[in-house]
């Protein structure tokens, strides 16, 4: 198969090389391996050993909060089975979404990477962090949304979804930033001031310079006489 193919994923929907498990959802069911699926969820590898020698396993009964949609679980199972389909921009979200609630935790770290890498920080996707607590985005986006000002924060749609506690984290970042640049800034204005002092003192000392050239600032070059007012 050329690089520029697309490759062939499972469909899960007959048995197939030693399939031992069936996860059910009210609209579909997939052929699976016990091992397989054990291995990338703690909790339905605890499922399945409380199932005994039943080889069918009710997702919708057994983790009701899940909500799959129709195809929601043939896009997982073909992200996890090789030749493990792409996170993309299209379907990482929810899958980070299905992640979390099957504890699905190296899922849900390729797709923090993803999105770390190849989305651009908002307000949206700092509130979608903050609910899927993937802790590397969420600090990401706090930095971002942190050069803005409140009133520019507040006229975020997502504004009000923000916790009282990553508010207050975003508040702080914002305000370290605003101390480093007022530093930044007061430094300049001293290195500026000492500069211009040290410019002064070593030309107060040229050979020539009076004590009242040195007061009001001004050289008077030879030939010119200096004269020195007692």
């Amino acid at each position: 198969m050329s690089s520029e193919e697309t490759p062939e994923y499972p469909t899960f929907n007959e048995e197939w090389e030693f399939s031992d498990l069936v996860l059910k959802t009210n609209s579909a069911s997939y052929h699976v391996h016990k091992a397989v699926i054990s291995m990338w969820s703690p909790l339905l590898k605890n499922q399945i050993l409380q199932l005994g020698d039943d080889e069918e396993l009710e997702l919708d009964a057994t983790n009701p909060e899940l909500d799959l949609g129709s195809d929601d679980l043939l896009q997982l199972l073909q992200t996890i089975y090789p030749p493990n389909k792409p996170i993309s921009e299209s379907n990482c979200e929810r899958l980070a979404t299905i992640g979390n609630k099957l504890h699905m935790f190296e899922l849900i770290r390729r797709c923090e990477e993803y999105l770390i890498k190849n989305r651009t920080p908002t307000m949206a996707l700092l509130v979608f962090a903050q609910t899927e607590h993937l802790s590397k985005l969420l600090a990401k986006c706090i930095d971002y949304c942190s050069k803005q000002s409140l009133e520019e924060l507040r006229k975020t749609a997502d504004y009000d979804k923000i916790t009282p506690q990553n508010l207050c984290k975003l508040l702080e970042v914002r305000c370290l930033k605003m101390e480093k640049k007022l530093k930044r800034s007061e430094m300049r204005s001293w290195e500026l001031t000492c500069t211009l002092r040290a410019i002064y003192e070593s030309w107060s000392k040229k050979e020539g310079a009076c004590i009242t050239h040195r007061r009001i600032g001004r050289v008077e070059h030879k030939p010119l006489t200096c004269v020195n007012y007692q």
